[in-house]
């Protein structure tokens, strides 16, 4: 995913409309306002580790028992995590809203070699909750030349393939998401045929493949960050997409929402002509940023919904509503500074959600673990239970 220091039981239409009243009547508290804290104490996952080591192994969740929470889910709740405390927690708190979780555990380097792991703590809690894990592959700093010399390298590529196996069976996962970005648009054939080498391997041992995707909106003149996706040749081979549809707004500024709606809405425009609506998850963010503008120009930092809510707090803000982007923001100033903070809440999040039942998605991937608004946990739940499961083997991709 873009942002490093950070598809659904179909909806019924009456569960969408009778939820969108609920929150519409809620006073803009309540919606932005953390849900009282659970009365037990917090687990650091060094802590989790430890105990981890004293507690007796758990039997793993079978692939056969994972590969049908993951297939049969509608809506398929994907949730990104990076193992740090906060995710932690709320992995702890809320792995039973969860289908499958995606650690960002696994980078590649120039020579091939995979480095990383799931931390151990992260794996013992998914095990625990029967929760499937499907690991990220990643270009570390998002480095064009080590994708180009993979993509480049038949035999590197075969090297990787195959550690990508053995990793999969040693550390029982369901399989990968490749998150590789800011590969060379004239590599976009290479990409696809080696996202189809992989997928093949995983499959043969049972596994799942997912990939990770930059919105694009023309066939024609793509941005650079974008162009190296063959969306249909990569649907072909995988069994879902992800459509990272957030960072509308970059950090080198304009302030501007995380993912405008009308922004998101053309990106699943364009991608639900190129792929099955079966095989995408929309990507929604539960970040927000601040941008300062000042003499020396433009910064921008990450914020969790917590460090937002407690700027709101500290400040006295009442936060305001964008109708058209469909998202909160307010600004202040400090030190001569103007500061302007665009966020993710519940009821933005509701709005995306609405589009996978619209765009009848697959279902959602929410970057990332513990930077959350707590409100969207019984929303989830609400949206989850509002259609069952798909019959077992059903929309099995990729088979």
């Amino acid at each position: 995913m873009r942002i490093r220091h950070l598809s659904t039981r179909y909806l019924n239409r009456t569960g969408v409309a009778l939820a969108s009243v609920i929150l519409a009547l809620l006073p803009a508290t309540l919606l932005t306002s953390p849900r009282p804290a659970k009365k037990h104490a917090k687990t650091s996952p060094a802590s989790a580790a430890h105990g981890a080591q004293e507690a007796p192994r758990n039997h793993p969740l079978s692939l056969v028992a994972m590969r049908a929470r993951v297939l049969d889910a509608r809506p398929l709740a994907l949730y990104y995590t990076m193992g740090d405390t906060f995710g932690f927690d709320s992995l702890l708190d809320h792995a039973s809203e969860m289908t499958v979780l995606a650690p960002q555990s696994y980078w590649l380097d120039q020579h091939g070699g995979i480095h990383g792991n799931v931390p151990p703590p992260v794996m013992e809690a998914a095990r625990r909750a029967g929760l499937p894990v499907l690991a990220l592959l990643y270009n570390r700093d998002f480095s064009r030349p080590v994708a180009s010399a993979l993509l480049h390298d038949r035999r590197l590529q075969r090297r990787v393939i195959r550690n990508l196996a053995v990793i999969a069976s040693r550390e029982n996962l369901l399989g990968f998401q490749l998150d590789l970005e800011n590969i060379d648009p004239n590599d976009m054939h290479l990409y696809s045929r080696f996202v189809h080498d992989v997928a093949v391997a995983l499959h043969r041992d049972g596994r799942l493949l997912s990939v990770a995707v930059v919105p694009r909106f023309l066939d024609s003149r793509p941005n650079q960050w974008s162009a190296a996706y063959d969306y249909p040749a990569l649907a072909r081979s995988a069994d879902f997409l992800t459509l990272m549809t957030y960072d509308n707004s970059g950090r080198n500024g304009p302030p501007g929402p995380i993912a405008g709606y009308d922004w998101v809405k053309n990106a699943l425009e364009y991608a639900r002509t190129r792929v099955p609506p079966d095989k995408l998850l929309l990507g929604i963010a539960l970040y927000g940023r601040e941008w300062s503008e000042s003499q020396r120009g433009i910064q921008a930092r990450t914020l969790a919904y917590p460090e937002t809510r407690a700027l709101l707090d500290r400040l006295s803000l009442t936060p305001r509503w964008d109708e058209k982007q469909r998202s909160p923001w307010f600004e202040y100033r400090t030190g001569g500074t103007v500061r302007s903070v665009w966020y993710e809440n519940a009821r933005s999040v509701q709005e995306k959600l609405m589009l996978v039942e619209r765009f009848r998605l697959r279902g959602f991937a929410a970057w990332r673990l513990g930077m959350e608004d707590p409100q969207i946990w019984p929303l989830v739940y609400t949206l989850r239970k509002s259609r069952p499961s798909s019959p077992a083997g059903r929309g099995a991709a990729g088979y």
